[in-house]
């Protein structure tokens, strides 16, 4: 039987549907210390205003191991939307990646449904067993053929769902960025891999697979894949980006064309009435890590990190701790469970700040466990993230602090030569072709994406290389030089999605840089005549210590990603 099943067969019996609470009834046992207090309230607030946050929603459980007994708590704070409707435990929020674990239970259900024969279609010749063992190749042999031979032959179900594949996304047309296991990697693709696995062999779509196995035997009953249904029900908060002294409203970042792309690694809508229910069966203590994600502790509170099938695992003063992020533009959200202390906390916000989650779950975690003050418990930052990493003290570095405003050019330099030089259409197998434009190019596109920058930007200086490139995470790209004492072509890749007109009822224009606020270091390569023949990425878009460094002699070879300039 899978880990999976086992969970929700036992969680069954010890929790209703019924979002309401569940009191402990034997008088020998100690009641759970509360977490949502006087005292969290004010702290909730002062931390979504130092942040601009709209809204905030918790979810707590208490888990007691001797009895079986579930009790929840909620908290919630601030607005669902512009017009000041409020947010409540009832609010719906875009859950991202912690959607993986749903995938990743999704593939175990499947795999005790061959197990116990309830299968409704057979496996292949070659594999006499589906378990996490099973090798890719031998599940969707049509999908899974690279000219890396071991990668094509060994990697296994466990692999694709843990981050350690060596592939980064773009799967047909990169080659894998580090051996099989060699190193962990975050790769959304992998989980749409996973997805795929279940719609194959089950005959249904993933989204309906998840909906009958899992929602509905744990009584999640108003969480979906339908976000653009639930926004134009009222149910879905309203999404915010944050803004320099306030938060702006942004659109829905996922449509019905979107579904299938983000379903099975980010797009579950939930609230915290439901994911208390997913804590409460977690809290069985029904995963491990499979992948090393750092071999050494962040800071002397806590261990290493592993990372398996959606989780993210590793201890914290003591305390065993799983737990796993997510984020789409203007949601992001945070799920943790402590199995030895019976204890499961979720939080979700409707604006895209990192450290808001963390901050208050790691007080309500600190405050319920009566851990040392200040360290950081839940959702230390692993390398992908190490933008917004956190201190020992539980706050980012830009606590207090005004956040970076868009727009923002220090250190850069002067390209060594004309911008005309640089402009013109890149284009690359896998990525698609982006043209960047110079202020001096007289195309209409060009003309209209720099009079769109100058409406959001009125008092940028104009020496910047710009392009129009609708992608899932931005709408544009910006290019900053910057000094390289290794490339005088270095610049930056500065994704950002450019608002003109403003949105909702704001119409003044603004701009909402990528999730993470990542920039991207780059540099073009010129030709034997001193001509700008390509741009090259080291790391691709990959928030990843450096695969090769901005060598001007070996940029076209070893860098991650390749974009070739087309020529007329």
């Amino acid at each position: 039987m899978s880990f999976v099943l086992f969970a929700l067969i036992l969680f069954s019996g010890i929790v209703t549907a019924s979002p309401s609470q569940v009191s402990l009834t034997d008088d020998a046992i100690r009641p759970p210390k509360r977490a949502i207090t006087p005292e969290l309230s004010a702290y909730a607030q002062k931390v979504m205003d130092e942040y601009q946050t709209p809204g905030l929603s918790i979810g707590v459980v208490h888990f007691d191991k001797g009895t079986g007994k579930v009790e929840t708590e909620y908290g919630f704070w601030g607005n669902k939307t512009e017009d000041g409707a409020k947010a409540t435990n009832e609010t719906l929020f875009v859950i991202g990646s912690i959607s993986k674990a749903f995938t990743a239970s999704a593939v175990g259900i499947l795999m005790d449904d061959f197990a116990q024969g309830r299968n409704v279609t057979p496996l292949p010749l070659n594999v006499l067993r589906f378990t996490w063992d099973t090798k890719i190749r031998d599940l969707l042999p049509e999908y899974w053929n690279f000219t890396d031979r071991w990668i094509t032959e060994k990697a296994n179900v466990k692999d694709i769902l843990s981050h350690v594949s060596g592939f980064p996304s773009r799967l047909k047309f990169l080659p894998p960025a580090f051996e099989l296991r060699e190193r962990w990697m975050y790769n959304n693709q992998m989980f749409v891999l996973g997805g795929l696995i279940v719609e194959t062999y089950s005959k249904q779509s993933l989204t309906s697979f998840v909906t009958s196995r899992i929602f509905k035997p744990l009584g999640m009953n108003d969480t979906s894949y339908d976000a653009a249904v639930e926004e134009e029900s009222g149910c879905l908060s309203q999404s915010f980006a944050r803004g320099n002294g306030t938060a702006r409203r942004i659109p829905l970042w996922m449509g019905p064309s979107s579904e299938a792309l983000l379903a099975a690694a980010g797009g579950i809508v939930s609230n915290t009435i439901d994911m208390n229910k997913w804590l409460a069966m977690l809290l069985n203590n029904v995963t491990t890590a499979h992948a090393l994600v750092l071999g050494r502790a962040l800071m002397p509170s806590l261990s290493m990190l592993g990372y398996g099938l959606g989780w993210m695992r590793y201890s914290a003063q003591g305390h065993e701790v799983i737990v796993h992020g997510g984020g789409l533009p203007g949601f992001l959200s945070e799920i943790g469970y402590f199995p030895d202390d019976g204890l499961g906390v979720v939080s979700f916000i409707n604006q895209n700040a990192l450290e808001v989650n963390t901050l208050v779950l790691n007080r309500i975690v600190t405050d319920v466990l009566g851990l040392r003050e200040g360290a950081n418990i839940v959702a230390p930052t692993p390398p992908t993230f190490r933008s917004s990493a956190t201190t020992e003290q539980g706050n980012s570095p830009n606590f207090g602090q005004t956040p970076r405003p868009v727009g923002d050019h220090c250190g850069e330099q002067t390209p060594p030569l004309p911008l005309e030089a640089y402009a013109g259409t890149y284009s690359h197998p896998g990525y698609g072709s982006f043209t960047l434009c110079a202020p001096s190019t007289k195309t209409s596109t060009c003309k209209e994406l720099f009079s769109n920058y100058t409406t959001v930007f009125p008092s940028q200086p104009a020496e910047y290389l710009h392009a129009a490139w609708p992608r899932v995470w931005f709408s544009h790209l910006r290019v900053k030089f910057h000094y390289s004492s290794q490339n005088r072509h270095a610049v930056y890749l500065d994704p950002l999605t450019l608002f003109p007109n403003g949105y909702g009822k704001d119409t003044s224009p603004f701009a909402f840089p990528s999730v993470l606020d990542i920039q991207y270091p780059a540099a073009f390569v010129e030709d034997g005549d001193g001509r700008i023949k390509g741009l090259a990425l080291p790391n691709g878009f990959n928030d990843i210590e450096p695969i090769s460094p901005i060598l001007d002699d070996r940029l076209e070879e070893s860098s991650f990603l390749y974009f070739e300039k087309l020529f007329e």
